[in-house]
């Protein structure tokens, strides 16, 4: 039996997909823009350092808490936070190698 999806289904699942994909590029450009800062030494006290900073924090001081997550890779950049650019950089690598769904 073949299955048909109406127009509103197909819209709807076009919506959502616009929408995980505009979230996915706001939180990978914020984590990357929080390697950037970190690596060049930016603090906390510009208005920029404090903007992402305090986005990003909560998910970087939870890897922090793994052994050897605070160790320093250059300048303030820990391995908690190239941890989370290799998790933005996976993501879509993930998404390529399952394939495309039929």
């Amino acid at each position: 039996m073949v299955r048909r999806i109406s127009r509103n289904q197909q819209a709807g699942s076009q919506l959502a997909l616009e929408l995980a994909l505009t979230a996915y590029a706001i939180v990978a450009g914020l984590v990357i823009i929080r390697a950037l800062l970190l690596s060049v030494g930016i603090s906390g006290s510009l208005w920029v350092g404090s903007f992402i900073y305090g986005i990003t924090d909560p998910f970087a001081s939870i890897l922090q808490l793994v052994p050897g997550g605070d160790f320093g890779v250059i300048n303030r950049l820990t391995l908690a936070d190239l941890t989370m650019v290799a998790a933005v950089i996976a993501f879509p690598l993930f998404l390529l190698a399952r394939g495309p769904r039929d």
